[in-house]
């Protein structure tokens, strides 16, 4: 079946960058796209107007977790504690408030919660979204299973997901007078990481190859040498990619020093994870300061020569009292990055505001971060960090992944330029229609396939049982 997009703003792929066609047209067989241009001489089954609507490739969600956000919604904000320098440290919402958070909550629960997530992130334009499991940070062995659950939860919603459950060989947490302890299980986390492969074996390619697996080690300071080499020599063997969470807070960067003898970048160097298959999660404190441009030149160097791509999570860290120093710092250093939302709201265009303008604050600079730039990032920036040139681009072969935003709105209008709309003005609720794989799943911004009042019902009723059994 061949549908025909036209009337709308299309946001196109030249080969190298997004440009606009105002009007355009685009058009798509089953689930690729065949055409992109001003007239489409063809002939068309369906023609969908987009009168009054921007037409542009579905965003690419790269690093989240869909489990618990919920339930630490509320618990972790307005929760901080300071250093001796008096700046933000997040200890306390990342050792403390979220393994207990976690530790409370149950798979009926996670699976309410994962079904309103994927509802979120569909219904504001998020087309492909990489899942990062659940996060057992308390010594078990973890629940394989409930990955399985997840991942079905998306498959049937008509998701692109990049699916990854967590592995690690120690756990950490918070000591009453707020220093961080670390607790090693080695055979344990071993036994973790073979089941994790298995399932990364098992459902790579499901869903019309919608659903695809990758690897995902924990946080940078709980694996130890050897199971971060053994993730590259597993990566290497069974062509996935590998995302690990790093840079993420002060005390990460100083127990890699101290353990390690190196800083973080030295130690994933170390390890073999750098490459265009690898992606740094948060990469925001890399270095003794934050700063990119604080980084060694054989740092920016492994970097950027291995491709590597640095996932910036914005919002985050912002509402915990931290920023990002900066993304335009790390363009001008030629290191690749793509977007992600980590946890809750899900809308990624909240995340693309954000990232424009805590870098134009942190620069002092109003051209910094250029709108059509940070579009990249959660479009080609997260399909090129997966491998992905059929992603994330308007144009023929790739795969009819496409969102149309509203613009005939009092907000919207004029639409002088599409790029800054998207990024410094637009939310997910300017959502009228997304199509995956070339089905269409919202259309004038109701979620098709899930009965959305029902899971929001299930997940309050989840989170009574969960916030129950805590006591922060």
């Amino acid at each position: 079946m061949t549908i025909e997009i036209r009337n709308g703003i299309v946001i196109a792929w030249n080969g190298e960058r997004h440009e606009v066609i105002n009007p355009g047209v685009v058009v798509f067989e089953g689930n690729e796209i065949i055409f992109v241009g001003t007239a489409y001489d063809g002939v068309s089954d369906e023609v969908i107007d987009a009168t009054g609507r921007i037409v542009m490739p579905g965003l690419i969600n790269s690093h989240l977790h869909v489990t618990d956000t919920p339930f630490t919604q509320g618990y972790l904000e307005d929760i901080g504690d300071k250093g001796p320098a008096g700046g933000s440290t997040n200890l306390v919402s990342l050792y403390k408030v979220l393994p207990e958070v976690r530790h409370a909550t149950d798979p009926d629960a996670q699976i309410a919660a994962a079904q309103c997530a994927f509802a979120e992130l569909v219904r504001t334009g998020s087309t492909t979204v990489v899942e990062l499991g659940y996060d057992y940070e308390i010594g078990g062995d973890g629940d394989i299973p409930l990955t399985e659950r997840v991942a079905e939860v998306a498959g049937r919603m008509g998701l692109r997901c990049y699916s990854g459950p967590r592995y690690r060989t120690r756990h950490y947490g918070q000591n009453p007078d707020g220093t961080v302890f670390y607790e090693d299980y080695p055979d344990q986390g071993r036994g973790r990481f073979e089941a994790c492969v298995e399932f990364c074996e098992q459902w790579n390619g499901r869903f019309d190859d919608r659903l695809r697996t990758m690897l995902a080690p924990g946080q940078v300071d709980t694996c130890d040498a050897e199971l971060l080499k053994d993730t590259r020599r597993t990566a290497d063997a069974l062509h996935l990619p590998i995302q690990l969470h790093a840079g993420q807070s002060l005390n990460e960067f100083r127990r890699i020093r101290a353990t390690e003898n190196r800083t973080t970048v030295e130690y994933l160097e170390e390890c073999g994870l750098l490459g265009p298959d690898f992606i740094i999660g948060h990469g925001q404190i890399i270095s003794d300061d934050g700063d990119a441009n604080s980084m060694a030149a054989h740092e920016v160097t492994a970097l950027r020569d291995s491709r590597t791509t640095i996932c910036h999570l914005p919002w985050v860290k912002a509402r915990r009292g931290n920023v990002i120093n900066s993304i335009q710092k790390y363009r001008d250093l030629g290191i690749r990055q793509c977007l992600g939302t980590d946890t809750f709201p899900f809308d990624l265009f909240n995340d693309m505001r954000m990232a424009a303008v805590v870098c134009k604050i942190v620069e002092q600079a109003a051209d910094a971060a250029p709108s059509e730039d940070v579009f990249a990032m959660a479009t080609t920036g997260g399909a090129d960090a997966l491998g992905r040139p059929d992603l994330g681009r308007l144009a023929p072969g790739c795969r009819a992944d496409i969102v149309l935003v509203r613009v005939d709105t009092p907000k919207a209008a004029p639409v002088y330029d599409p790029f800054k709309f998207l990024v410094l003005a637009a939310t997910g609720e300017d959502i009228d229609r997304v199509i995956v794989d070339g089905r269409t799943i919202v259309q004038n911004g109701e979620v098709q396939t899930l009965d959305v009042a029902d899971a929001v019902r299930r997940l309050n009723d989840a989170s009574k049982r969960v916030w129950a059994q805590l006591d922060l």
